[in-house]
């Protein structure tokens, strides 16, 4: 490739407190909190970095000639950038000991090094078409079309109306 690939650069002590520790020899960074830390932490890597963000899923909209496979190979190989955040929480054993219990952790891939990858395979075999990342529509990802006149589906801002009651039922 005739340039350097566009990593995220976590390089200040305010971002590298952020993200977490680096695992090691790749670009993926981890850090652990409650469930609504999660979410704080989120909403600061958007505003940190000015960039938007899929899940190693997502990365096929941007990159459509890889596979799940090779996103995780090259997340295994450091040459991916990755944001994890484990949600995680302590429990008692049945001899009384703590442990820990973590969640499999929401995982942040920057736009930016997904439309870099589709570029460089497009430069090397010529075949891929990047998709432009200003034409997201938050508004078609937070209401599915298909519930557009529905009775039966209530959407809500307010994520308590998610949370389970004491007796396991949904609130309200």
């Amino acid at each position: 490739m005739a340039t350097e690939f566009p990593y995220l650069q976590v390089t200040t002590p305010e971002r590298k407190k952020l993200v977490g520790k680096p695992d090691k020899s790749t670009r993926t960074y981890r850090r652990e909190g409650t469930y609504k830390e999660s979410g704080e932490w989120a909403v600061a890597i958007d505003k940190e970095f000015n960039d938007k963000f899929v899940s190693p899923g997502g990365v096929r909209m941007f990159v459509p000639a890889i596979g799940r496979a090779a996103v995780h190979k090259r997340l295994k190989e450091g040459r991916l950038t990755a944001f994890c955040f484990h949600i995680v929480r302590d429990e008692k054993t049945f001899f009384g000991n703590l442990r820990k219990v973590k969640a499999t952790p929401f995982v942040f891939i920057p736009v930016s090094e997904c439309l870099a990858w589709a570029k460089e395979i497009e430069e090397k075999r010529g075949q891929v078409e990047p998709i432009d990342a200003s034409h997201v529509s938050q508004d078609f990802l937070e209401k599915d079309p298909e519930d557009r006149k529905s009775r039966k589906v209530r959407y809500t801002r307010d994520p308590r109306d998610m949370m389970p009651d004491e007796r396991g039922k949904n609130a309200k």
